[in-house]
């Protein structure tokens, strides 16, 4: 055999490797979708937010209705327990009546039932936590107390309450009607100013 006819076989001395041919290797061409399918992903994108979207608003949807209907139940508890309460005061009326009725109309059986009714009523909302606020004989205060009116009192410091027309009642810390008073003003001594006008201060206190 001439050995110039010879060619060198892969992996034999003098036999050129792949990619030493002087080009480089070639690298498949990276696949670069077209706007056909870049909209079809966008538009899946935006059904699956769209369906996320909806989901989330039909749950904040049912829980404001259980949140309103657990309002309500409590609230119908609630005056469902307070009439429980007041019906006893309801007979009591009926039974004041009847009794006034069977004694010829007498005003004692009557006073006695008004007394009656109103003891258990005090009682029901009491057990609600609805207090009287003391207000005979104490200082003014203003933020539990409405002075109506100044009058002279001999037995009383001045600015101290000398009466109550109307009480007022705590429920709980807060107040639900504050207490008209009078309030006591000692006699202003000559060349004396008067004492300070607790009905001023509380409209001060207001306009602050």
């Amino acid at each position: 055999m001439n050995p110039i006819d010879e060619k060198p076989t892969a992996g034999a001395p003098g036999a050129t490797p792949p990619g030493q041919d002087g080009k480089p290797p070639t690298e498949p061409a990276a696949e670069i979708p077209g706007p056909e399918r870049e909209i079809a992903r966008l538009e899946q994108e935006r059904l699956l937010l769209e369906g996320q979207l909806q989901r989330t608003l039909a749950d904040a949807a049912n829980m404001r209705r259980r949140q309103k209907q657990e309002m309500d139940e409590a609230k119908r508890r609630v005056v469902e327990g307070l009439t429980q309460e007041l019906l006893p005061v309801l007979d009591a009326f009926g039974i004041a009546l009847q009794t006034f009725d069977m004694q010829g109309g007498d005003p004692q059986a009557l006073i006695d039932g008004v007394r009656l009714v109103r003891t258990l009523l005090h009682s029901a909302l009491e057990r609600h936590g609805l207090q009287e606020i003391p207000a005979a004989g104490l200082p003014f205060d203003p933020a539990r107390h409405e002075a109506v009116s100044l009058e002279i009192a001999r037995d009383l410091p001045a600015g101290h309450v000398a009466r109550v027309l109307q009480p007022g009642y705590l429920l709980g810390d807060r107040v639900v009607r504050h207490s008209r008073v009078v309030v006591a003003s000692a006699p202003a001594a000559p060349g004396e100013a008067g004492a300070t006008d607790p009905i001023d201060d509380q409209k001060e206190e207001k306009e602050n």
